[in-house]
């Protein structure tokens, strides 16, 4: 049993924010985001979820959750417009 599935699509994900409220943010379509992804690793860390960020076909960043400050979700079909 996994503790913390994440079954919906990304649609975003802010990795940390300053004071300022500066932050490092990637959401699919923008500056070449294709793909956000939920992953897992093998061996010691195989329970926490960690995020992909694609562009393309390569993969341009890896977080584990204890790294990311938000993770947002795209609405279900049935409540998008």
């Amino acid at each position: 049993m996994k503790e913390h599935p994440v079954e919906q699509a990304i649609r975003g994900l802010l990795v940390f924010q300053t004071n300022d409220g500066e932050g490092e943010y990637y959401a699919v379509g923008k500056n070449g985001v294709s793909r956000i992804e939920a992953t897992t690793k093998s061996g010691m860390h195989a329970d926490i979820p960690y995020i992909r960020v694609w562009e393309g076909e390569h993969c341009i960043a890896e977080f584990c959750q204890h790294n990311i400050v938000g993770v947002y979700f795209q609405k279900p079909e049935s409540e998008q417009p």
